[in-house]
């Protein structure tokens, strides 16, 4: 029998076809579907439309559950749950996701819902079928001091012991411990601990806040798989028992093409000389770029202590090789791979930049996350879904600022303008009948309320302003001034 779960917080049901161990899931496929509804729109079932026959082994995890059926003419995959009669059906309001481990295997199934859809109250049918929701399923694994035998070897790693002394063979690069240990007990404000600023440097797309948001357990600088997704820095601020480390996220540095790009660059390189430490940010599965010279010539001028942080080690063979390349960039004081993706070598790296901080008062109160305000961090979030929703022409010609805040009881009404640079660009985030203004506002609006914890009603107008991105006083109006970020 096919067993799901339900996680209230997140408004998710999961469906898994094996069990899943950390680091198992290698990339996402997301497939859009319905939810299948009885007479008494209790949920029976889910439907998805595959775009295309997948692979044989798609589904090999999948075999013999008899809640799930493939139809191979359609491409559409069924899960059904008992006997019930299909009354409606009402579509998903976000894609589902398919979590695939390296062989492009099927492991199972997410699928969320929006909070006025009340998926809590429609699962009576379901029933049968649920199994409770393990939220602290990591602890055990976390308290397990005796699994050092057995963890798995990293690639990235040169050699073969645990530590190598540096006179011998240049900077020590760290097996990867298998899920982080991070800071638990917080001392009181008045102790001195070891604090300061950490700057996350290094070209987009690196992985700089993906980073920045495994550390801090949520998001707080968004993600996409285009460059140039940061366009400010950003502080995440992370408590521990003998430390504040403050991580500031600084927007990849590049060849800037207009204003907003010299922009991004001068602050990420504001961020260099204000920071304690440094650690610059690599994607060891290709080799360094002459733009990779000139930040690691950039970070060694500044006379700070500073990390080189291998990111990605899990995704490539050819770590060895381009880790000297690195190395051969600039004497570093230390070198730890990690995967910031999966968690992993976070752990190390948190203990090499603690060493480095210098000791003193926290900086910020223990129960501060970040410096960005939520309205900054909403409109964000939009920007975020606006870049992952469409093509290459729109990520980099958007700007999104929150012009409205209001309580009104049971929800926020929030009004955001989203500013583009073309009519054709407008159409575009407008979408066949609003389609695809639809679809960005219910992915925001889910993330929004998940992030700050209240309902929602999002409002979402675009507006054209011309070739904003090459204009000094559009760009002070939205934000993008260097002035504000010297400090």
């Amino acid at each position: 029998m096919l067993e799901l779960t339900f996680d209230a917080d997140a408004r998710a049901l999961y469906a898994y076809f094996t069990d899943i161990n950390e680091g198992d899931d290698a990339s996402q496929l997301e497939i859009p579907g319905v939810f299948l509804l009885d007479a008494a729109r209790q949920i029976v079932g889910v439907q998805l439309q595959l775009a295309s026959a997948p692979k044989k082994s798609f589904l090999q995890y999948a075999q013999g559950f008899e809640e799930l059926h493939y139809n191979e003419e359609n491409h559409q995959l069924t899960l059904s749950f008992g006997q019930h009669e299909v009354a409606t059906s009402e579509e998903l309001p976000y894609e589902a996701i398919v979590d695939l481990d390296r062989k492009g295997r099927a492991l199972g199934i997410e699928i969320q819902a929006m909070i006025e859809f009340g998926l809590n109250d429609r699962l009576e049918a379901l029933n049968p079928w649920l199994v409770a929701f393990d939220e602290d399923g990591d602890a055990e694994f976390d308290e397990d001091d005796e699994s050092d035998d057995e963890q798995p070897e990293v690639k990235a790693a040169p050699q073969a012991a645990a530590e190598v002394d540096d006179d011998e063979d240049g900077p020590v690069v760290h097996h990867l411990p298998v899920k982080p240990n991070l800071p638990k007990p917080l001392l009181p404000t008045d102790q001195e601990v070891h604090s300061g600023f950490v700057a996350l440097v290094g070209k987009p797309n690196v992985g700089k806040s993906t980073l920045l948001n495994a550390y801090l357990g949520q998001k707080v600088s968004i993600v996409s798989p285009k460059p140039q997704t940061t366009r400010v820095p950003v502080r995440g601020i992370l408590n521990g028992p003998d430390a504040q480390i403050i991580f500031v996220d600084t927007p990849g540095i590049h060849k800037p093409r207009h204003k907003l790009g010299n922009f991004m660059v001068d602050v990420a390189k504001k961020a260099v000389p204000n920071a304690d430490v440094i650690c610059f940010m690599v994607d060891i599965t290709v080799p360094p770029n002459r733009m990779d010279r000139e930040i690691a010539q950039m970070v060694l001028l500044s006379r700070k202590p500073h990390i080189l942080v291998l990111n990605k080690v899990d995704a490539t063979d050819e770590a060895d090789k381009h880790l000297q390349e690195y190395r051969d960039l600039a004497p570093w004081e230390m070198e730890v791979a990690v995967s910031a993706r999966d968690k992993l070598g976070m752990e190390t790296l948190l203990a090499e930049i603690v060493k480095r901080l210098p000791v003193g008062h926290r900086l910020y109160p223990e129960d501060q996350l970040s410096d960005v305000s939520e309205r900054t961090l909403v409109a964000e979030m939009i920007r975020e879904k606006v870049m992952l929703n469409t093509e290459e022409e729109i990520p980099h010609s958007v700007a999104v600022e929150v012009e409205e805040w209001e309580d009104r009881g049971k929800v926020i009404y929030i009004r955001a303008n989203i500013s583009v640079e073309k009519d054709s660009q407008k159409g575009i985030i407008i979408g066949a009948g609003g389609s695809m203004l639809r679809k960005i506002g219910a992915t925001s609006r889910f993330e929004i309320e998940r992030s700050i914890g209240r309902q929602i009603y999002l409002d979402l107008w675009i507006k054209v302003r011309e070739n904003w991105r090459q204009k000094p006083n559009e760009l002070r109006w939205l934000g993008y001034d260097v002035k504000y970020y010297r400090d």
